[in-house]
């Protein structure tokens, strides 16, 4: 029966426990695990969240300057039509002549603009006198463009289809053609009457350059007299430029960043980024025959137009939203798609990094954690296939003990001449064995009960003796007045931590805490006020600090916290809170206090003296600064 029991309750009862902590063991470290994980991921959002902000701030402070600048060329250029009758040529007289195709143009750069009428306009005294006098505008053109490094070319593009645009074109006539439809362009009807009612700047997606400029965007403007569109006036601006600082910018993670306009089309990718979507950019334009239309990136270099419905769908989702992070599953293989926008132009800055990047160290940190426990489970596998065969032969062994004595004492107690019936004190049941084995047994419970009340007084003694030498301990280690860790314990404690951090080369610190103005507390209110402020000092302190931390008087209205496994930044957040704790607590009597604190991270092999020497000049810098603040030690 002791076999069979002891096998039922004890293994039984062991054997679930141990795998509940297995159990317990994998669940932490997957819960560890995916903590971790939310914190590295939040880490990597705002890092490079801040990395393309300050990219898209920058990109977006130039444009808006371009956007400026726009708005003085479309005054200048509104009251040279609400007068043309004045005329004033900066460069000189202008020479033109007709092309062989039939455009009218200016022939020789006299420093100004190139002018070019399409062949289809005929080409009057008005015409003539609107190309010469608009040599006026040259004076702001040439200014704007040689001092500001993102216009390339600023120009005119009216009705009757001129162009006077800036820098020269030697071969304008043939770079532009006989035919020049301005209604066809973007850089023209983006600012009509009809896309562009309220005659604000706007910007035009991006285009190739009719004259050889490359991949441009455009701010334009329109000109009007009166209701009448005269023309539309624009600057240039290629976004190499842009392109070369978003594919250049340092990124960790492995993260690459690329760029799309608002309706999704891609400006910049670098070719990590076209594998991944499966994307191909635009060939080079040749430029060897005249651009008569305005030429986009083509629909399939598109940001929302990749082939997986899913993805797309939930990259237009993202884009139109405010969120900051899209987690998305390309190939079998998850990313995160992080962004910020360019508000001038609509644009996005979007960075995109592999989940493997991100969360290679946890992994790697999980794995290790989970074959430990594979290996733990190993070894108790072993251990118990012994510890149960010791087992089984002990309980047998403690089953034949514990029978045998019982065989003898039925024995023993069946011998007449051994009982003494005047020693009965029990009522018999009648049967001998029993009979004799209760008056036994109750002679043995008399005398338990006698040695157990002077076992229950020597314990009393010994719990009393417990007790003072609590009561002593306590009194040893606390600080009277404010109940925390007087300065031997709190000494004590830090030496314990230096020992610890040097062994395990764990990072920890320690807050130095000085009440502000306190000498005046008592001149003024008393020392009975001043033990107060101390004692509520000494509380706040205790409260605000982590559990893992020990706090005590230093001497007089100092105090001293001890913070292990602390970072830099973590030890100045805690101080930070203590600080705030105190500046917003009001004390009887006295009302508010503050307090300024000495911050300083252990370094290696320094000692308590050099520690305390940098907390306590660290506390002096803030006293300095104005008191009421937390300074670090370097």
């Amino acid at each position: 029966m002791i076999h069979r029991n002891y096998l039922r309750s004890a293994l039984l009862q062991m054997f679930v426990i141990e795998v509940i902590l297995l159990l317990l063991y994998f669940g932490i470290n997957q819960y560890i695990s995916t903590r971790n994980q939310e914190f590295l991921l939040k880490e990597v959002t705002t890092n490079l969240l801040t990395v393309v902000s300050k990219e898209a701030s920058n990109i977006n402070l130039q444009l808006q300057e371009i956007t400026r600048l726009a708005q003085l060329l479309q005054q200048e250029h509104q009251t040279f039509f609400a007068h043309k009758e004045h005329c004033f040529l900066p460069n000189g007289e202008p020479k033109f002549r007709l092309h062989d195709n039939g455009a009218y143009y200016k022939t020789v750069d006299n420093g100004g603009s190139s002018v070019y009428y399409a062949a289809t306009t005929s080409i009057g005294k008005e015409e003539q006198h609107k190309a010469q006098c608009s040599e006026s505008m040259d004076i702001l053109f040439k200014s704007i463009v040689n001092t500001n490094p993102i216009v390339n070319q600023i120009y005119l593009n009216t009705w009757d289809e001129m162009n006077r645009i800036y820098p020269f074109i030697q071969d304008a006539a043939e770079r532009f053609g006989p035919i020049w439809d301005v209604n066809d362009l973007a850089f023209y009807f983006s600012a009509d009457a009809a896309h562009n009612p309220q005659r604000f700047p706007v910007w035009t997606n991006a285009y190739l350059d009719p004259v050889g400029q490359g991949w441009v965007i455009s701010n334009i403007v329109p000109i009007y007299r009166g209701d009448f569109l005269e023309g539309v006036t624009g600057m240039d601006v290629r976004i190499d430029r842009f392109i070369h600082s978003v594919l250049n910018l340092n990124l960790s993670w492995d993260a690459a960043a690329f760029l799309v306009d608002k309706t999704g089309a891609i400006l910049a990718m670098p070719k990590q980024i076209e594998q991944i979507f499966g994307f191909q950019e635009t060939p080079q334009h040749s430029y060897q025959e005249p651009i008569v239309t305005t030429i986009r990136k083509p629909i399939e270099y598109n940001i929302l137009k990749i082939n997986d419905q899913k993805i797309r769908d939930q990259i237009k989702d993202f884009l139109n939203s405010q969120n900051t992070i899209l987690e998305l599953l390309i190939s079998e293989k998850t990313y995160f798609l992080i962004q910020t926008k360019v508000s001038e132009t609509g644009w996005n800055i979007l960075v995109l990094v592999h989940q493997e990047d991100v969360f290679a160290p946890i992994e790697k940190l999980r794995s290790m954690s989970n074959n430990i426990g594979y290996v733990a489970i190993g070894v108790m596998i072993i251990f118990y296939m012994f510890f149960f065969m010791l087992l089984l032969f002990n309980v047998r062994k403690l089953a034949n003990k514990i029978v045998t004595p019982i065989h003898t004492l039925s024995e023993a107690t069946t011998d007449l001449n051994r009982w003494k019936p005047h020693e009965q004190t029990f009522p018999t049941v009648g049967i001998l064995e029993l009979d004799q084995l209760n008056h036994n047994f109750n002679n043995m419970v008399n005398e338990l009960d006698a040695r157990t009340d002077q076992l229950a007084s020597a314990k009393q003694r010994e719990r009393l003796k417990d007790q003072q030498a609590e009561v002593l301990e306590q009194l040893a280690t606390t600080d009277l007045l404010t109940e925390i860790y007087n300065r031997r314990k709190i000494e004590e404690i830090l030496t314990h931590e230096l020992m610890r951090s040097d062994r395990y080369q764990e990072s920890f610190g320690i807050i130095l805490c000085d009440i502000d103005h306190f000498k005046a507390v008592n001149d003024q209110y008393g020392h009975l006020t001043g033990d107060k402020v101390l004692f509520t000092t000494a509380q706040l302190l205790k409260t605000h600090l982590r559990k893992t931390d020990a706090v005590g008087r230093w001497g007089g209205e100092e105090f001293l916290a001890v913070c292990p496994v602390a970072t830099r930044i973590e030890i100045q957040q805690i101080a930070e809170k203590l600080r705030q704790a105190i500046a917003d607590h009001q004390f009887p009597v006295i009302g508010s206090k503050t307090a300024s604190f000495g911050v300083a991270i252990h370094q290696q092999d320094e000692s308590m003296l050099e520690l305390m020497n940098r907390a306590d000049e660290a506390l002096y810098c803030a006293k300095a600064a104005g008191r009421n603040r937390v300074e670090i030690a370097s």
